[in-house]
């Protein structure tokens, strides 16, 4: 049997992390989390998710940090980011989609089964 691919959350609102989480492993996936930026590099180390959903504003820094610390270790700049934020501006989606993620989000006009599909079509690549 196939592993089930893994799916790294960060994201400090629980309502959204338990929301996804149950969504992306009802579609079979295995799912990790932290609200914490600082943390989310040191798990995508440790654990090299298939995949990254990433939130912009975080208690203890801000997203578009992480993502450039991903792009730039060698070991992680393949795996796809979708950046999933509150943040709606022309200028802070050019600015995640500039330092490397996959596919912006604004939570509020986003239906869940989008990110879901989502996730299915960047992993599958």
């Amino acid at each position: 049997m196939p592993t089930k691919k893994k799916i790294l959350i960060v994201e400090d609102d629980q309502f959204t992390v338990k929301l996804y989480s149950n969504l992306l492993a009802d579609a079979g996936f295995d799912i990790i989390s932290t609200p914490i930026a600082s943390q989310a590099l040191e798990l995508a180390k440790r654990e090299k998710p298939d995949l990254m959903i990433m939130d912009l504003m975080l208690t203890d820094g801000n997203g578009f940090e992480v993502i450039k610390e991903i792009r730039q270790d060698a070991r992680l700049k393949k795996i796809p980011i979708i950046t999933l934020s509150n943040l709606g501006q022309e200028t802070d989606i050019n600015e995640a989609i500039k330092k490397g993620s996959n596919k912006y989000f604004v939570k509020s006009n986003t239906r869940f089964e989008e990110v879901v599909e989502a996730v299915k079509e960047l992993i599958k690549k």
